[in-house]
């Protein structure tokens, strides 16, 4: 199944089960090679230790996805010099990026712009949408922002699968040749597997949320928020599915394991995902995961 670990990952028992060793790259997607990307999230720049962005950076750069996809918490507390740090790596990374708002970076103590205008410094970053986009015809991966500047109780950390934008996500994702890949990023993460920690849940309405996007073709979640790296097999609207969440990438705020990302290639038939950890001097793999595809099969039985 995976044998390249050499540390424990919070792998569930369900992601043991269903993987299997790779016996070679995915095959190539239709028209091409396969697609590969980083998942990157909790950057929470004001609490990165020395040497340890521009590490992520060089191992980003040798690893040459065709897409880093930041999953969220550029900022510890939304502060403009937090914002510009992140800008600053952002921009030095040469190659196409996804970025998502987390919940950190809605502002901490300005609660003026917390209520409203609550993404204004981190639309400053590129100007990109709050719900970005990534089509490439063989590949579309659809964000959705779970993010809530206020909520009807103190924990105003937790994400929100709002009805639009489930609905948004769910027109971007449909259409398209059955063996598309499709997949949705968000920051809080839409199912956690049995071994999730205790101070985490899946954002609000997100059963609901699966299920729709499940519907329109979705194989892979993927989302940041817990700092802890899982990856598992669940079942939605009768199709089975992946969930991938990323450890914290550069945050001194680490929840009992390394600092981490995962590098995936997709394939015309599975999807591969490595976990990349930092080390003493540089990060390096952990472990290698591989799912079978499954999109192809639920789409044609609809």
């Amino acid at each position: 199944m995976i044998d390249t670990a050499r540390k424990t990952a919070d792998v569930s028992p369900a992601a043991e089960r269903a993987a299997k060793a790779p016996d070679a790259a995915p095959a190539p997607l239709a028209g091409g090679a396969p697609f590969r990307f980083a998942l990157v999230a909790d950057l929470h720049f004001g609490s990165v230790p020395d040497g340890l962005a521009a590490a992520l950076h060089d191992d980003l750069a040798e690893s040459a996805p065709d897409l880093v996809i930041i999953a969220g918490d550029l900022t510890l507390r939304a502060r403009s010099r937090e914002f510009d740090a992140a800008r600053e790596w952002l921009d030095a990374l040469k190659t196409e990026k996804m970025v998502l708002p987390g919940n950190h970076d809605l502002p901490y103590v300005n609660l003026w712009e917390r209520f409203f205008n609550p993404y204004r410094r981190f639309s400053a970053l590129g100007g990109g949408p709050l719900e970005p986009v990534y089509d490439a015809g063989a590949v579309v991966i659809a964000g959705l922002n779970t993010t809530r500047s206020w909520q009807p109780h103190l924990k105003w950390q937790e994400g929100v699968a709002r009805p639009r934008g489930v609905a948004a996500a769910v027109e971007r994702l449909s259409g398209g040749a059955p063996q598309t890949f499709r997949a949705v990023v968000s920051h809080h993460p839409l199912s956690l597997g049995a071994n999730a920690p205790p101070y985490v849940r899946p954002a609000i309405g997100a059963e609901a949320a699966v299920n729709a996007l499940t519907d329109a073709g979705a194989e892979l979640f993927m989302s940041g928020h817990v700092h802890r790296g899982f990856a598992h097999a669940f079942e939605a609207a009768g199709a089975p599915r992946i969930a991938l969440g990323a450890p914290t990438a550069l945050s001194n705020r680490l929840r009992g394991e390394p600092n981490g990302y995962w590098l995936a290639e997709i394939g015309a038939d599975q999807m591969r995902f490595l976990l990349r950890r930092r080390g003493e001097a540089r990060f390096g793999l952990e472990r290698d995961i591989t799912f079978p595809r499954r999109a192809q099969s639920h789409m044609n039985a609809k």
